[in-house]
């Protein structure tokens, strides 16, 4: 029994790693975002991660995300394309009116 422990808990470590990396990519997008931004009523604080999705042929993490502006929380999408080891923003965009972004996982 001893050895279901061992791998559940490798299990768990790998599942919370991943969910770590991909809450700091969706953050990394809203630092992004916020660096192109010109007046401060554009700029982003990351609450949390909606959801994720990765693919594997291309290499591509796409997010759904929750951030604040200094008015609302809205839903966001990032994408990023991986390179070797590194992560590269594609695209942050708002998620399109009407959709909720949810679907995605």
């Amino acid at each position: 029994m001893s050895n279901v422990v061992r791998i559940n808990s490798a299990e768990e470590n790998f599942v919370r790693e991943k969910k770590d990396v991909i809450a700091t990519q969706a953050d990394l997008a809203v630092k992004d975002h916020n660096k192109k931004q010109t007046d401060n009523n554009s700029i982003l604080k990351f609450k949390k991660v909606v959801s994720s999705r990765q693919q594997e042929i291309p290499r591509i993490l796409s997010i759904t995300l929750e951030a604040q502006s200094d008015r609302s929380t809205n839903l966001y999408e990032a994408k990023f394309l991986k390179r070797g080891k590194e992560y590269i923003l594609d695209y942050f965009r708002p998620v399109a009116e009407g959709s909720s972004g949810y679907g995605i996982r």
